[in-house]
């Protein structure tokens, strides 16, 4: 028969769930859990619940049936045996976990570095660029001012014409550029 669930002694004996929940704790010393909390029921378990409903049958009341003996802890049962087996695995699963958390942190943590060195050196190249193209616009506005005269002394139409607002395209010339 092997172990049994709440489920499977409450249909084995015909009462409901809560029943067999109730008469196990009544006498939680004769009765035990799972790891998850759940009654489990072995062989001599099972004769412990028929006693018990068998006197409630002739009328006695929970509180004043006696069981007989005290349970002495047997070997362990089937659900707890997996779990005691498989400690040390997941123990080690567990660190072997941690060091690959601790390594893909590591590397993802080097990516970012080596990336914010990258846009800091492409940010300075630029900065570089702006400060010689500064400089050469610099050089040009001065040579261009002592070797042509000012704008307003070139011609006075050509000021006028750079002065003035620009004209409206037409419907057509803004349609076909090439007009």
């Amino acid at each position: 028969m092997g172990i049994l669930k709440t489920k499977d002694a409450a249909d084995l004996l015909s009462v409901s769930q809560t029943t067999i929940k109730r008469w196990a704790s009544t006498f939680p010393h004769f009765f035990q859990k799972d790891r998850f909390g759940h009654y489990i029921f072995s062989e001599q378990d099972m004769g412990l619940l028929i006693h018990i409903k068998d006197r409630i049958n002739h009328g006695e009341t929970l509180d004043r049936i006696t069981l007989v003996g005290t349970k002495q802890p047997s070997e362990p049962l089937q659900d707890e045996l997996p779990l005691q087996k498989h400690d040390s695995s997941m123990a080690d699963m567990f660190t072997r976990i941690e060091q690959v958390e601790r390594s893909l942190d590591q590397k993802a943590d080097e990516v970012v570095s080596i990336q914010l060195l990258r846009q800091r050196e492409e940010l300075e190249e630029l900065r570089q660029m702006v400060n010689q193209l500064a400089a050469s616009l610099e050089s040009i506005q001065v040579s261009s001012s002592k070797t042509h005269p000012a704008r307003d002394e070139i011609h006075p139409a050509a000021v006028a014409k750079l002065q003035a607002p620009a004209k409206k395209k037409g419907l057509l010339r803004s349609l076909f550029s090439f007009l």
